[in-house]
């Protein structure tokens, strides 16, 4: 293992080290041996069961379990993961038999499409459209073709979220922070159709045209469709897992995967990294796969991705709180901060500072109603802004007890 991976976690708890163990396609002896010590110990299953599903590796865990130790699981616990098992392997059949259908109305009315994540990564990475889950469908178009393409997936029954007026879509596109349109059908079936694959907050610029000049085909539901190589999926993957702040198992999983194919071309990646601005974000979900799941990264790829002492610290600051439990924020994307640190030029973070903070400055309406002044005197709005912000902060952090001090300081 190269030197700058750098090892800082502790298999502490039995469920962890379990989970991490069935974390994965393929075990070793070994690593068989490993569960099932661990099942023939002491284990809570209920918070394991708990883990798996927040980090989104039930399936992953009960294939393993089911393979290395059935009979020594309790029944009650491998039959319910049995049956969720089951239930999602069918629902990940009907998704990508739809999305098949979709894909190939794009293709005769002459739209690139791109269908990533979902099936089509569960197929391509895991083998297994069961052993990755995904709710959605995920589709990539060229900005160009988002009206179109909308106006084609409606036809399947699916309807905008959000946007209700189509007419708004161009002013929604130049202004949204988002990248995607969401659809949604009555039968409970969502999709998102995206013009890029990173937010405009992530300022990755040329977003999306080199990611998709080089594509490959795969077999999904019997029918051959596009899909991104597995070199561009690992930049494409930590871009999304660093919007999420790489919060889910699974996340880290798919990196696994990534990394223990051993002939890709990982110069490729890293000049693809470097390009886009990318490669710390590459390089934390490296660190995450090497002391996870013990997915080494290729000497190669090492010396391109050139981890630093600020890439290991952000894995670290990653990894410290990632099986604890998680509070009220646990959905929430990464902070930005932590998006502004995980990038390596310093270009790139003046843009994200520039385009994301800035405009946050600008006096709005609770600005007046928090000061009042005449008009002659509005340019002071732009210090009463931040002095507004923080009065705000001080009294949200404000504990029930600090208020009631305040009343009864007030009243007297």
């Amino acid at each position: 293992m190269p030197e700058q991976l750098v090892h800082f976690s502790e298999r502490s708890r039995p469920e962890v080290d379990l989970l991490l163990s069935c974390a994965r396609t393929e075990i070793t002896p070994e690593i068989t041996d490993r569960i099932r010590r661990l099942v023939e110990g002491k284990v809570d299953w209920i918070e394991l069961i708990q883990l798996a599903l927040r980090h989104d590796v039930v399936p992953l865990l009960y294939r393993h379990l089911q393979q290395a130790c059935p009979n020594s699981v309790p029944q009650d616990v491998l039959g319910a993961m049995g049956a969720r098992y089951r239930t999602q392997s069918a629902r990940a059949q009907r998704l990508a038999e739809e999305l098949v259908q979709i894909l190939a109305r794009f293709e005769q009315e002459g739209i690139l499409a791109v269908p990533y994540k979902g099936p089509v990564l569960a197929q391509r990475l895991y083998g297994d459209l069961s052993l990755r889950g995904f709710n959605d469908l995920d589709i990539v178009v060229l900005e160009r073709d988002i009206p179109r393409a909308q106006e084609l997936i409606r036809r399947f029954g699916y309807e905008l979220v959000k946007l209700k007026d189509i007419g708004k879509l161009a002013k929604h596109m130049r202004t949204s922070p988002g990248y995607e349109l969401h659809f949604h059908r009555s039968d409970g079936a969502l999709l998102e159709l995206h013009w890029r694959f990173a937010t405009r907050m992530a300022c990755v610029r040329h977003d999306p045209d080199p990611l998709l000049e080089r594509l490959e085909t795969i077999s999904l539901a019997g029918i051959k469709v596009r899909s991104l190589p597995l070199e561009i999926y690992l930049s494409v993957l930590s871009i999304h897992a660093t919007k999420h702040k790489w919060k889910q198992l699974k996340l880290i999983c798919d990196i696994a995967e990534i990394l223990r194919h051993a002939d890709l071309d990982w110069h490729s990646v890293g000049t693809q990294a470097n390009d886009l601005g990318v490669r710390r974000m590459i390089a934390v979900g490296v660190l995450l796969a090497d002391d996870l799941l013990e997915a080494t990264a290729p000497a190669e790829l090492a010396r391109e991705l050139k981890i630093d002492r600020t890439t290991q610290a952000l894995a670290a600051e990653v990894r410290r709180n990632f099986f604890s439990e998680p509070d009220e924020t646990w959905h929430n994307g990464a902070e930005f901060p932590f998006q502004v640190k995980i990038r390596e030029r310093l270009l790139d973070k003046a843009i994200m500072v520039q385009r994301n903070l800035l405009p946050k400055l600008k006096p709005d309406e609770r600005d007046r109603r928090f000061l009042p002044l005449p008009g002659f005197f509005s340019f002071l709005y732009y210090l009463v802004r931040p002095v507004r912000w923080t009065w705000a902060k001080m009294n949200k952090g404000a504990g029930p007890g600090t208020r009631n001090v305040e009343v009864t300081l007030s009243e007297r």
